[in-house]
């Protein structure tokens, strides 16, 4: 792979170079012009002087656009006299969107009491699904003209309202990058804050990024797959509040079977309500790691069968979708249900043998683990508390497998206690408090038996034809059985002299035994 290729979807509606196309909203439109004193994208700005009155200008596309299913319409709009502009209840700063300039949607989106610090600011409305504070006329669904207003309650000594580029689309879409110039959060911010693109998508702030919108790393703006490679070293991202948008509006997605992503001691924050941000890997052959990062408040993370977590922190977050990854030493605390779709628990698992010394933190209201297969699974040293016991809404687990039948067996392994549970299937939920036993120092090649004691015929425990767990010369096997269990243990290589520990009785707390293969001098 090459240096990163940065891209977007986004289509300009206007770069607001000029002030051709342009129509005064609530008079004034001698007043139109285009300078540089509010530019941010560009050269210039459209502006006019807002004194006493709602008032602003839109833009004459010359035909309807039809947006797609996910697009949004990003405009740069500012009110520079925050001290006599109306509070955005009563819609201090506005965007205005319709089908004719008698015929659009207002969206209240700042006012004086909301942006005391003014500047130009990015806006995105979801044309189609979101609910505007006001419309005049009748609006149609695809929109032509696009603008702003400002509603200013005393007199302004200059030029106070401007509008900057304006587009529709979704977001960055980034490919290639490699070891020495990978993807990275701050270089994708970079690209978006030339002054030739001001994209609106994610932008450098202290102390890290700011987004809202798609970041996608794996697909070109024409979403077709493409090998990248993705690291985040000590990176701070937080995903902006975007009240006027879809819900799922804000996402970074990775995509295709050979892009590597690495996030390492990072921090991701969402601060919005309706739309906090999510982590999404999109192919199952994606490989990646998350290590020792903290996500706080955002919305969905959805993993994959590659993607390991490691020392990670997730607070407050809608979910985490295991899809078949590994996840060890990490914390679970609480969760939010402010999306459209209400969440159940902390973690969605569909292997949970893969989730091992984790913590669980209840806030009871939500489950800690819902998985959603059936079988039997050792559930390794996780922990729960804060739990309900028996409750409906707080347990530590939700078995809820699809179409509601099935079994589920967890043997609760590393001396931990049995969490709650609540079982919303068909089927029977059993819970077996079991003890680790290791049998350390195997050969390579090595089967072994665990029976039950004193049985005829006898009945295997646990086993296994070839232990291939840890080194070479030191391969190790372990089962877990209940405390008490009386067990014989058949240890088998065809080189060495066959071992035999009975009987030998499952101790109260994790045990390793060690094994030393004496080799077989009737080999042949």
């Amino acid at each position: 792979m090459a240096a990163p290729i940065y891209d977007t979807d986004l289509q300009d509606i206007t770069l607001c170079e000029t002030t051709t196309g342009f129509s005064a909203l609530g008079g004034g439109q001698s007043g139109l012009g285009a300078g540089t004193d509010f530019a941010i994208q560009g050269t210039n700005a459209v502006d006019k002087q807002v004194n006493g009155a709602l008032k602003g200008m839109v833009y004459d596309f010359g035909s309807t656009i039809t947006l797609g299913a996910d697009d949004h319409i990003f405009i740069w709009e500012v009110c520079a006299t925050p001290g006599i502009t109306d509070i955005k209840s009563n819609g201090g700063i506005r965007n205005t969107i319709g089908t004719a300039t008698n015929a659009y949607y207002e969206w209240y989106v700042n006012g004086s009491d909301t942006l005391p610090e003014g500047g130009m600011k990015n806006y995105v409305v979801y044309y189609t699904g979101s609910t505007a504070q006001n419309t005049v006329g009748s609006p149609g669904a695809a929109p032509r003209w696009f603008g702003g207003q400002a509603n200013v309650t005393g007199t302004a000594k200059g030029v106070n309202f401007a509008l900057d580029a304006m587009r529709y689309g979704t977001g960055l879409y980034i490919t290639e990058g490699d070891e020495t110039t990978p993807i990275t959060f701050s270089s994708s911010a970079a690209v978006n804050d030339q002054s030739a693109n001001r994209y609106g998508i994610i932008t450098t702030v202290p102390g890290g990024t700011a987004m809202k919108g798609r970041l996608v790393i794996g697909q070109d703006s024409n979403q077709v797959p493409t090998a990248s490679y993705f690291v985040a070293n000590n990176a701070a991202i937080t995903f902006l509040e975007t009240e006027y948008a879809k819900d799922d509006f804000t996402q970074v997605i990775f995509d295709h079977p050979s892009t590597q992503v690495f996030i390492n001691n990072s921090t991701f924050t969402g601060i919005a309500g309706t739309n906090p941000g999510q982590i999404r890997f999109l192919d199952a052959s994606t490989t990646g790691s998350i290590v020792d990062s903290t996500f706080k408040r955002t919305g969905t993370v959805t993993l994959q069968p590659n993607v390991q977590v490691t020392g990670s922190v997730f607070s407050e977050c809608r979910n985490v979708v295991q899809s078949g990854s590994a996840i060890f030493d990490s914390t679970f605390i609480g969760t939010f249900s402010t999306q459209s779709a209400e969440t159940t628990a902390s973690l969605v698992s569909d292997d949970p043998s893969l989730i091992t010394f984790n913590s669980f933190v209840g806030d009871g209201t939500h489950f800690g683990m819902q998985i959603i297969v059936t079988g039997s699974y050792t559930l390794q040293s996780n922990t729960f508390t804060d739990f309900v016991s028996g409750s409906v809404s707080g347990a530590a687990i939700l078995f809820d497998p699809p179409g509601g039948t099935g079994d589920l067996e967890l043997n609760i392994a590393g001396g931990v206690a049995s969490p709650s549970f609540i079982n919303l299937s068909s089927g029977t939920v059993t819970i077996n408090n079991n003890i680790g036993i290791t049998l350390t120092g195997l050969k390579d090649n090595t089967e072994v038996r665990v029976m039950e004691n004193g049985t005829n015929p006898p009945v295997e425990l646990a086993g296994i034809e070839n232990a291939t767990s840890g080194s070479t010369d030191d391969r190790f096997f372990e089962f877990f059985l209940p405390a008490g269990t009386i067990v014989d243990i058949n240890i088998v290589n065809l080189q060495y002299v066959i071992q035999r520990i009975s009987p030998y009785t499952i101790p109260s707390s994790d045990a390793q035994i060690p094994i030393q293969q004496v080799f077989d001098r009737n080999y042949i």
